[in-house]
């Protein structure tokens, strides 16, 4: 029969602009560390994202010997590259067309600036560099740094490991199933020891299924109940205002208010979920909290590591008087931005690099945690998206029960309003340099040059 609308029974897609598409196919891309998601997975993510189905596809469940939850794709891959084609999607084998080895050499350069002990390898350079839209080929980037960094490698090598505790296995019913949370204090006071009472604690969220990052904060003061509680609610409106089902915790006291405006949001929004066979929260001792505790050694090798390196220097050489108040508050403006944005870059680093596909683990593996946090059933078909969505107004609300917006700024602040206006106006006066680990206590120095002399 003639069919003049030419759409043979199937309807027609709305595809979003090209600008669109190429943002997300960019996204794609930096996931996996770098490798980017896979034909199928990206199929997947365009049906969640845009509701675009373009390729008919197969789901088939097989439970015999160690086959499970396979899945037979029969889609449409032509299509998907006849789209990124059109749209001019990035991807590695592009740039391995196009990039020459010295501009190679000099992105890897610009990432290993940061990397002051040499504890970056080939999955966290490229990783990086993928965040940055730069994507080269993994041997690419091992020539580069067996070229410029070549020692570094036998300095990271795998010796003898040592025997850890037993561990039970994990396993979530998905996403936003179990939610951990704690405080890390490897740069706190004791940790550091440049000054009393110098410390930059952090605290962090972590979807247990995925290890999806959902927070990775500084705060002054990570054992006071009320920053806690600010920060709760500053991540579920992050968030759009979803919640996981339970929080675990180590049991701290700084929790204690956390985990009442998660009980009354959750019993608010989900009443069906009813103790004790769905929990609020559960408290562990710290050593327990394995995915958020376990988190902290890769935080250190990447990150941590080599930003304390950089502190302790500043303070041995004398550029650091703790006992002086400028140079204290300076601290503070300075440090607490700069390792801010570099713990940003580590979380989209973290929550795009690829967990390796591992048969003992139960929960999802396989895959970057962002894709399994936003599409739990690509790593296990039986798992589901257990969020739960809470009344904005309510937050609103238990907000205001805890000192509103005011005492949330007080609870995030290092330094005053009247120190942080002096020091942006003496960074402006200096032309606004760049402050990065190899500069930024040459620009401590000049400014508090400047407000030795003015503040």
């Amino acid at each position: 029969m003639p069919n003049p609308g030419g759409s043979n029974g199937r309807e027609k897609q709305d595809y979003p602009p090209d600008d669109v598409l190429r943002k997300a196919f960019e996204g794609y891309a930096q996931e996996n560390s770098g490798a980017g998601l896979e034909w199928a997975q990206q199929l997947q993510r365009l049906k969640q994202d845009f509701n675009l189905d373009i390729r008919h596809a197969i789901f088939v469940s097989l439970n015999m010997l160690s086959w499970s939850n396979v899945f037979l794709f029969f889609g449409r891959k032509t299509t998907l590259a006849k789209l990124r084609n059109k749209v001019m999607a990035p991807s590695v084998r592009k740039a391995a067309k196009t990039l020459h080895p010295t501009q190679i050499n000099q992105y890897v350069a610009d990432i290993k600036r940061n990397d002051t002990l040499g504890l970056w390898g080939v999955p966290q350079v490229k990783g990086r560099l993928a965040n940055d839209n730069i994507l080269i080929p993994r041997d690419a980037i091992r020539a580069a740094l067996h070229d410029n960094y070549d020692e570094e490698f036998e300095n990271r090598f795998v010796g003898k490991k040592k025997h850890g505790k037993h561990r039970t296995p994990l396993n979530a019913l998905g996403s936003w199933h179990q939610e951990h949370s704690d405080g890390h204090e490897k740069l706190g006071e004791l940790a550091l020891q440049i000054g009393k009472g110098i410390h930059l604690p952090i605290y962090a969220s972590k979807d247990q299924y995925s290890s999806f990052l959902h927070s990775l904060l500084l705060l002054p003061n990570v054992r006071n109940a009320i920053a806690i509680a600010h920060y709760y609610l500053d991540l579920v409106e992050g968030r759009g205002y979803l919640i996981s089902i339970q929080l675990t915790v180590d049991g701290g006291s700084e929790v204690t208010e956390m985990l009442k405006i998660h009980e009354r949001l959750r019993a608010s929004a989900a009443p069906l979920f009813v103790p004790p066979e769905w929990p609020y929260s559960a408290s562990i001792p710290s050593t327990q909290n394995t995915p958020i505790e376990g988190f902290w050694r890769w935080q250190r090798n990447g990150e941590g590591r080599s930003i304390r390196h950089v502190l302790e220097q500043g303070a041995a050489s004398g550029i650091f008087l703790p006992t002086d108040d400028i140079h204290r508050q300076t601290f503070y403006w300075i440090w607490v931005p700069f390792i801010q944005g570099r713990l940003d870059i580590f979380r989209d680093y973290w929550n795009n690099h690829r967990i390796q596909q591992s048969q003992k683990k139960q929960n999802a593996s396989g895959s970057s945690p962002k894709n399994m946090f936003l599409n739990p059933q690509s790593s296990r078909i039986t798992a589901r998206d257990c969020s739960i969505r809470v009344d904005p107004q309510l937050v609103n609300e238990i907000r205001e029960v805890y000192g509103g917006v005011e005492a949330r700024d007080e609870a995030y602040r290092f330094v005053s309003r009247i120190f942080q206006a002096a020091a942006d106006g003496a960074y402006v006066q200096l032309g606004c340099p760049e402050i990065t680990l190899e500069t930024i206590w040459d620009v401590f120095s000049d400014v508090v040059k400047i407000l030795d002399a003015t503040y």
